[in-house]
Parts: structure tokens; C-alpha cells; sequence
């Protein structure tokens, strides 16, 4: 049944439909009839001790709470009386029959419920007040007389308290017709738990169905019980459960922007804390049946995603310390002098733990979001080239260039996104931090905040980024497991919502491939690896993923020899957003483990994880040196910031030498009509072909009329001869095969851009792009003007 087609006017109507034999194999229903205009009912009717029954309807149009009554057992419905509330939010009214026959009603407003009486059955009613007994955040609650002659209340938190969020879903007892409440179970903890409703069955198990987070992970929840574990404040029947999801809003699974399929459960509850294997990841066992889009973005060889047939050989790539390192150094008082928490007396050390690095295209500088001090407060530096800094006097009440003092506005481990693409301007700047509890902020521009939301319980170094292939916010958070230190996952659309990790669930950790310290290059050898911390960001199709492995020792051996613990910066990528392929576990970057040198060990990376200037990818990173100018070593003293890099798309390469070698990829489907390819190949030469799904050439673009490539370029258009573009094979089931000789090949793309742009994403920008998606090409400039 559905109204819309019935010819109702106005949004809203009341109808019923009866059935006589809902138990037989072939149920009759009665045609819908609508007895109430402009009606909108969420509970359930209440049968009185007279047989009538009695059926809340709010009236939204006119901001009123009916009683509409049957006493035909449903076959016929009419008005009975009305009542209307201050503070109107919905009403969403309950009522109950008390002892001495009057009627009890409770509802919504936008401040605590309202109640109000009747003494003839539901016709007229008493002036509303709010509720003597019962408060409430807004929201609804569910009321109910249950057999044993008590009342059932269901809401959230205490009965006469109004929490601040929908959390905390609890039921009560009262055996006085409400003037007092008794027991106390708390049905689910977590927050956006809300509307509540249910039965008792004829044996006296109570059932109460709940949704939570009904905009994002759409569950309906059912918790069943008795009065006794009511009573009890907790589960003494045998029978009774909690948190039992009943349904969950599916629909058809997700398909993501590159072909893969979603599950319905996400994110994924499958995974093992315990466990030493690998992450598995689905979409690389079963890939996509149907042609993979390749819209978005260039297309990396980080896996055999997209690869059908290939004779040429991967190799993977580490980035290039920077010889200018470190670019950024302690130097001012709060930077330079000890620390007076968190491992005190640590000196001369800036960090970016997390921080933050990106470029601001509206202020056309590098921003570098780092801490100041050991446990500092949060600071900000500019730079045009990342390699000389500015520490800018921002005028703000800290002083200098920092923008929150050290303590609970800033904590220490501060993680930062600075969103160029932010919806609402005074959230541009996205920042967590740890002081206790891990809280969330916003900010414009650094000076003014907005109030500090608290997320759910954590280890002390948690991190965030955005997915911006499911425009959603995920909070990389740090647990202790079976194996040490790993990560949990949540994920909101909103920032600050998500806030909320009571349903975070978990991520992944290091694994046996991520092997001990060797003896003899650095104490603790040995120990077994654990996952200090993982960052992310979007580059190009797919999110790429910064692991800090912790190699040891552990903090204790540390600190009696002030030096350094171990960790170093390793890749993993993902086209889900969620499963993590790491084929290379080597270190990405790598401390010296040289006593005296900078980098020594404990490396950070930052959130953003990389720039794009030049044609290469720029990835800041803390190092550790354990010793200050003055001489004073410590586990946490010299950290200082330098770069490494590596060339655009050069994580992974595909190569051939003196025989022509050959990549063919699985069945795609593009709408751009021009080829590029990220190739090294000077002294050899690459080839293209567009074959049909049967392996056949389509149309002109065959080996022999390809233009051939002898170059070393980022962004080099494929050609062949007498075609002015790819526009015949546009949106088309087609595979490239790609013969390659004393070569590498990085990456390909097709686009409608004949500059080349790839409109995928350039993880933390660069000069010359207006946001961080690549929708210039060509035209990208590496001298942005700084604004005065």
C-alpha cells in the first residue's frame, strides 16, 4: 500500500487496513481506508478497561495531539478529543489507563514532556504541565501498562533526567502509576540510540525495538527482557538479551566509483585482533565481474586490481630522503625548553604527531600544523616550497605562531585537516586532540573554536582523514589487543558526530610479515611489531595508507637509555576504503638508527600524509635524534621535521627490459577520449592497443598505428595514427594491452582533458591545484604567489 498513489492531499494521512486471518496461508486484507487527514501516528493504539481503543494522531499542520477511539475493535476510526502543547515538537503522545480510571498522557516537546489528564475517557484533558516525573532529551519515549499491573517506561537515561544526546536507552518500573520509578536497565550506551517501542508477550517477556544511527548505519535493534532483570539493573533471566539487531536498512549494496561492491555490514566486523595473517582483502580475491569504471583518477599498479595478463615485472619503490633535511628545527623557548608533562624534561623538539601538512589553495602557502614542545601547544608554519618555514606571529592569545596554547584546549598528539572544501566555512579547520579524553574541534581560521565535542574511550595517539570516495570522515583510533597496540575504525559523514566510537569496530594491526628488529642495529631487537598508528588520504583512485610500525623497545628500556623507540613509516593501499593490500613491507622511510643522526628512529608522518609540487609527491615526517643541542638526551628529546620523496604515481612501477613485454588489463569502461600514461622509458619504447573483450583490436587503436613513446614523463598523451582522440571507444566494455620495452611504466588514465588532468585526487594539494582533485593537468603551476 502506498498513499501516494490513492490521490490523498497533503503529505500526511492516517489510514487502516484490517485482517481477519493474518495466519492463513493466503491472508485477506481489507481496502485502506484514510479516517484522518493530515494525521501522522507513531504508537500504537491502547485498549481500555471498557474494550475501547484508543489511538494517538498528531496533527503537524496545526501543532495538535488527537485521540482518535474505535470501538468496533478497529474496524472504524473517529475523533475523540484533543489537546494542544507548548513548545509543539511533533508530540509523538502516549497514554495510559491509571487505577482510578483516568487516562495519563505523556508527549514530546522541545523541551521536557508534557503531561495532562482525563477523566472521561480521552474527550477533554486537563491543562499540560510538564511532567512531574519524567523528563527527557527530545525525543520519544515509549509508556505502556504491562500485566503485572506496573508501567513500563522506556527512554533515555534516568527517568528525571534530561540528557544531553539520545544515548544511554534505559527502561524503569513503576508500581504507583508513575509517581516513582524503580530498577534501571540500561538497554544500549551508545549515542543517536532513540524511539523506542514495544510489546509484552502473553509469557511476560517484554520486547522493545530502538533504531540507532538511523542516517548512516540505519539499524533496528531489539532488546527482550522481564520485569526482574528491570528491577535488577541488570540480566538475571535466562531468556533476555540485548543489542540484537532485528533489521538493517540495505537496499541494494553500494557500488563504489571503481566497480567494487560494498557488503551490507559495514564496516566489516570479521577481522581478529588476535590474528598474525594479513589483512584479507575481498575486493583483490573476487574482483569486479562487470568492466571496471576508470573514471576517477590515474590508475596505479599497487595490485592486479585492474590487471588481466602481465608478463612485465613490479617493482616497488621507496621514497628518497630529502638532502636538505631536516627543513624545520626547534627554535623557539616553548620548542627549545623542557617539557613539563608527559615525559617530562624531553627538550628541543617540534613534532608533527599527527599535525598536519597540506597546501592552502586560498592562501596559496604550505601549511604545516605541528606541536611545539614536547607535549606542546598547537602551532602552524607556512612555507612556499616546503623547504624554508615561517613561523608567522598570528596575533593570537597563545602568542607567536601558535594557535592553542599546551593543556585541554590542545592537548598534545594534535591531528589536523585543513578541509579546503569544507561545506560550512567555520569548520575549514578539523582538529583532534588528546588531553585525558580525545575531543574534537572546528575552527575557520585557528582563532576562534567551536566547543569541544568528546569522543568515546581510546589509547592516546587517535588520527582521522577523509574518504572523499564516500564522503566520510574516518577516526583511525588507537587501542590496546591480544598482540599490543593496533587500530579500531569508525566512520561519519559528519565530523563532528563522529565523535561518537562506541561502535567503532576493528581495523588491523601489524601482521607476521612486518617483521622484528634484526640484532644488532638497534636495543630491543626482537620484539614483536605492533601498529603504532595508520593515517590516510585519497591520491588519485585509491586511499593510501601511512603505517607507523613500532619495532620496539619497548617505553620502559627507552627511557632508562634516552634514546628513541623505533618506528618506521611503511604503504598500504585500498579501493574500499576499509581492507588494506601492503605487498611491500619494506619501510617506506626509514629511521638511520644512527646514534647522532636526526632521523635516528621514531618516525611520524602527518595527516594528509603527502603534497604534490614538481611532479612529485613530498612526505613530511618527524624524526628523532633522542639528543638536544645542550647535550640532554631523552626518549622523546631532538625531533625536527625533513622530507622524502618519490615521483608522481611511483610507488609501484611495471617493467620490461630489452624484450617487449606485455600488460593487458581486465575489461574497463571510461567516458574521456584521451589516453595518458606516467612512463619512463627514454631508451626503450611503449605501445598501446584497445582490444574487445574477446581479445580482438577495436576499431583503429591497434599496436601498429600507435604513436610510439620514448620519454620520461609524469603526463604523456597516448596517440596513434589518424585518430584525433579515444571518443570511439568512450563508454564502451574495451581492455588495454600496454607492450613496453627498457621501460617502467607507473600508471595510465583516460580523461576528457587533452591537458591530462586526471580528476582523481592529489592527497594533501599542491601549487596550482584549486582544491586536492586534479582538474588541471597541464596547467598546474610550482610557484604559487603568497598572499601578503
Amino acid at each position: 500500500f502506498d498513499q501516494a498513489v490513492v490521490g490523498v492531499p497533503g503529505p500526511r494521512a492516517d489510514w487502516f487496513i484490517r485482517c481477519d486471518n493474518p495466519d492463513a496461508d493466503a491472508p485477506v486484507w481489507s481496502k485502506p481506508v484514510c479516517f484522518a487527514n493530515e494525521g501522522c501516528t507513531l504508537n500504537k493504539p491502547t485498549v481500555l478497561s471498557n474494550g475501547d481503543w484508543l489511538l494517538p494522531v498528531s496533527k503537524w499542520a496545526e501543532k495538535t495531539a488527537w485521540v482518535y477511539v474505535s470501538t468496533d475493535q478497529g474496524k472504524s476510526w473517529n475523533p475523540r478529543g484533543r489537546v494542544k502543547f507548548p513548545d509543539w515538537n511533533f508530540d509523538e503522545h502516549m497514554f495510559v489507563e491509571l487505577r482510578d480510571g483516568r487516562l495519563w498522557l505523556l508527549a514530546r516537546t522541545q523541551g521536557n514532556p508534557h503531561e495532562c489528564f482525563s477523566t472521561d475517557r480521552g474527550k477533554t484533558w486537563s491543562e499540560p504541565e510538564p511532567a512531574a516525573t519524567v523528563q527527557n532529551v527530545n525525543a520519544r519515549f515509549f509508556l505502556r501498562r504491562l500485566a503485572s499491573g506496573r508501567i513500563l517506561l522506556v527512554k533515555n537515561g534516568p527517568p528525571t533526567e534530561r540528557l544531553s544526546k539520545r544515548s544511554h536507552m534505559s527502561a524503569y518500573l513503576s508500581e504507583d502509576d508513575g509517581q516513582t520509578w524503580r530498577g534501571g536497565l540500561l538497554l544500549d550506551e551508545r549515542s543517536s540510540v532513540s524511539y523506542p517501542d514495544g510489546f509484552q508477550a502473553p509469557d511476560g517477556l517484554i520486547y522493545i525495538l530502538y533504531d540507532w544511527n538511523r542516517h548512516t548505519d540505519a539499524e533496528i535493534l531489539l532488546a527482550k527482557f522481564r520485569e526482574e532483570d528491570v528491577l535488577a539493573g541488570k540480566l538475571v533471566s535466562k531468556d533476555a538479551k540485548l543489542q540484537m539487531l532485528a533489521n538493517k536498512a540495505t537496499g541494494p549494496k553500494p557500488i563504489l566509483y571503481n566497480g567494487i561492491e560494498l557488503p551490507y555490514e559495514w564496516p566489516p566486523r570479521h577481522l581478529d585482533p588476535a590474528s598474525t595473517e594479513p589483512m584479507p582483502v575481498p575486493y583483490l580475491r573476487r574482483p569486479p565481474k562487470a568492466s571496471i569504471p576508470i573514471d576517477v583518477g590515474r590508475q596505479l599498479f599497487v595490485d592486479d586490481f585492474l590487471i588481466e595478463k602481465v608478463d612485465m615485472k613490479r617493482t616497488f619503490h621507496q621514497a628518497q630522503k630529502h638532502a636538505a633535511s631536516p627543513v624545520f628545527k626547534a627554535e623557539t623557548t616553548n620548542e627549545m625548553g623542557a617539557s613539563s608533562s608527559g615525559g617530562r624534561g624531553q627538550e628541543a623538539t617540534c613534532y608533527l604527531g599527527h599535525g598536519g601538512v597540506f597546501f592552502d589553495p586560498r592562501d596559496g602557502v604550505f601549511k604545516m600544523f605541528y606541536t611545539a614542545g614536547w607535549r606542546g601547544g598547537l602551532a602552524l608554519a607556512t612555507s612556499r616550497d616546503l623547504l624554508h618555514w615561517t613561523r608567522p606571529d598570528l596575533g593570537f592569545p597563545p602568542g607567536g605562531n601558535r594557535l592553542l596554547a599546551q593543556g585541554n584546549d590542545a592537548g598534545h598528539d594534535n591531528c589536523v585537516w585543513l578541509d579546503v572544501n569544507a561545506k560550512r566555512p567555520e569548520e575549514r579547520i578539523k582538529f583532534l586532540t588528546h588531553w585525558g579524553s580525545h575531543v574534537l574541534k572546528t575552527s575557520a581560521d585557528g582563532r576562534e573554536w567551536s566547543q569541544a565535542v568528546t569522543t568515546g574511550s581510546a589509547g592516546d595517539y587517535c588520527s582521522f582523514f577523509l574518504n572523499p570516495f564516500r564522503h566520510v570522515w574516518v577516526f583511525s583510533i588507537k587501542q590496546g589487543g591480544p598482540r599490543g597496540r593496533c587500530r579500531y575504525y569508525a566512520e561519519s559523514s559528519d565530523f563532528l558526530t563522529g565523535a561518537d566510537w562506541s561502535r567503532a569496530v576493528y581495523w588491523t594491526n601489524a601482521d607476521r610479515l612486518d617483521k622484528p628488529e634484526p640484532e644488532g642495529r638497534y636495543p630491543g631487537a626482537g620484539e614483536p611489531t605492533q601498529l603504532y598508528s595508520l593515517n590516510a588520504v585519497a591520491y588519485e583512485s585509491v586511499l593510501l595508507g601511512q603505517f607507523y610500525i613500532h619495532r620496539g623497545p619497548n617505553n620502559r628500556l627507552c627511557d632508562q637509555g634516552q634514546f628513541p623507540k623505533l618506528t618506521d613509516l611503511c604503504l598500504g593501499f585500498s579501493r574500499d576504503g576499509f581492507h588494506w593490500h601492503r605487498p611491500d613491507r619494506r619501510a617506506f622511510i626509514a629511521g638511520t638508527r644512527k646514534e647522532g643522526d636526526w632521523d635516528r628512529a621514531y618516525l611520524h608522518g602527518t595527516a594528509g600524509v603527502c603534497v604534490v609540487m614538481d611532479d612529485k609527491l613530498w612526505f613530511p615526517y618527524t624524526g628523532f635524534s633522542g639528543i638536544a643541542p645542550s647535550g640532554k638526551r631523552g626518549m622523546y628529546t631532538g625531533g625536527a621535521i625533513g622530507l622524502a620523496t618519490l615521483r608522481r604515481d611511483g610507488f609501484a612501477s611495471m617493467d620490461a627490459g630489452e624484450k617487449p613485454a606485455t600488460l593487458t588489463t581486465r575489461p574497463i569502461k571510461f567516458s574521456g577520449e584521451h589516453l595518458f600514461v606516467n612512463l619512463d622509458a627514454p631508451r626503450g619504447e611503449l605501445r598501446v592497443e584497445v582490444l574487445t573483450l574477446e581479445d580482438k583490436n577495436y576499431g583503429p587503436f591497434t599496436a601498429e598505428k600507435c604513436v610510439p613513446l620514448r620519454c620520461d614523463s609524469t603526463r604523456q598523451r597516448v596517440t596513434w595514427r589518424g585518430v584525433e582522440s579515444l571518443a570511439r571507444a568512450s563508454n564502451k566494455n574495451v581492455r588495454l594491452r600496454f607492450t613496453l620495452t627498457n621501460g617502467s611504466l607507473y600508471s595510465f588514465w583516460v580523461t576528457s582533458d587533452p591537458n591530462g588532468a586526471s580528476h582523481g585526487y592529489v592527497a594533501a594539494g599542491g601549487p596550482g591545484f584549486r582544491g586536492v582533485v586534479d582538474s588541471v593537468g597541464a596547467g598546474i603551476s610550482s610557484a604559487p604567489a603568497q598572499r601578503p
